[in-house]
């Protein structure tokens, strides 16, 4: 649809009932909000959040790459068991959100769902993947059935399954989530393809992960690879694409799984900061850009200066500037809105100003001559309204 001039949107409980030009409304008996100079989009999507990771940030110490960052993860998530600094995590995390616009996260979790009472309490829109690694994977079948316990009721709250990645799950234990999820019908997410180290590890050549990483496991994830395997290949062969999942970072992707991408329209959420705090490569921008089913995380605080998806958005703006992508802009909002929500399989509902859908709005006030340059360009600085489900937060 493109942008519209001198438009109102009339608002029914929780949705878009009408949107039309604001003289067409002047004369209803409505509580009536106006913004003047001002442009309203789709409330932001942050695809890809830990909210309960903000805690981490200032406790990193330096490391020379992925595998050494996520071996002190596992050091001090291993020693933090302090349930009210998680707490306070996750209630920064989200006010953090919600301050820079988001009006839906998909929230990786992996504390058995206490955060659910927290994101239930705050009114964000929420897509909740509980997170299985292998410290879990022995009682995973019975956190499930709590966390869905403590769902019930929470109607902007939906549920989800997430595999930590290839590298942390025995071959098994994908094949029983695999077996769950089409059961239970839940959508799927994963972080795939995120480091050098893991496209090595998948093929059975010298990694971090063998020489690092399993080093301190007590028990060793069994998990089956090929030369030929590449980590999406490898998804690929244990019939884990059947299920349509969203597959986060895909930075290190060859022309053949571009190809698979393509060919399975698998979705795929970029959390480019994220990647260059772990040090690791960019994905490939261009392709990212101009596929339909792109969405935008700012990833934990553990692996981003902020969680401010304005400035993920900016940020990707200045790296995807110079290769001259057609209406970069305008792409760069629709991954950080109706392509994020295409990715958490909530696009019926959110992501896009339509009749009918959800009322999750997001207002700026215009202080730039392209309005698109005052939602880039500021940091959400200039945001005049937040509403989730017809309420202003």
């Amino acid at each position: 649809m493109g942008l519209l001039e001198n438009r109102s949107l009339l608002l029914k409980s929780n949705k878009i009932l009408k949107i039309d030009h604001k003289n067409k409304f002047k004369d209803l008996n409505y509580k009536k909000i106006n913004l003047n100079e001002s442009i309203i989009i789709p409330g932001l999507v942050n695809s890809h959040i830990h909210l309960e990771l903000n805690w981490v940030h200032k406790k990193l110490r330096e490391y020379k790459n992925f595998p050494e960052w996520l071996n002190q993860i596992i050091d001090l998530k291993k020693n933090n068991l302090n349930k009210n600094v998680i707490k306070k995590s996750i209630k920064d995390a989200i006010i953090s959100s919600i301050k820079s616009g988001v009006t839906t996260i998909g929230q990786i979790s992996s504390y058995n769902g206490i955060d659910i009472p927290i994101i239930n309490k705050y009114g964000i829109r929420c897509c909740y993947f509980y997170e299985i690694a292998n410290s879990n994977k022995d009682n995973f079948i019975k956190n499930l059935k709590v966390i869905e316990r403590r769902l019930i009721k929470k109607n902007l709250i939906s549920i989800g399954i997430f595999p930590h990645s290839i590298y942390s799950l025995d071959t098994k234990i994908w094949e029983t989530i695999i077996s769950i999820c089409k059961k239970k019908g839940y959508i799927t997410s994963t972080h795939l393809s995120e480091s050098r180290d893991e496209v090595q590890f998948i093929k059975g050549n010298d990694n971090k992960f063998d020489n690092l990483i399993f080093q301190k496991l007590i028990s060793t994830p069994n998990i089956y690879r090929r030369k030929s395997f590449s980590p999406l290949k490898y998804l690929k062969y244990i019939n884990f694409l059947d299920l349509n999942p969203t597959l986060v970072h895909m930075n290190n992707l060859s022309n053949e799984d571009k190809d698979i991408v393509k060919k399975n329209n698998l979705r795929i959420i970029i959390c480019p900061r994220s990647n260059v705090f772990l040090k690791e490569k960019l994905p490939d921008l261009e392709f990212m850009l101009n596929y339909d089913l792109t969405g935008l995380g700012t990833d934990g605080l553990s692996s981003n200066h902020d969680l401010n998806i304005i400035n993920e958005m900016y940020f990707l703006y200045k790296k995807a500037k110079k290769l001259k992508i057609k209406n970069l802009k305008e792409k760069i909002l629709y991954i950080a809105t109706l392509g994020g929500a295409k990715c958490l399989g909530i696009d019926n509902q959110v992501g896009s100003i339509q009749e009918n859908k959800k009322a999750d709005l997001i207002g700026f006030k215009i202080t730039q001559k392209n309005p698109l340059n005052s939602i880039l360009y500021d940091g959400g600085k200039n945001i005049n309204l937040r509403m989730i489900d017809g309420k202003i937060i």
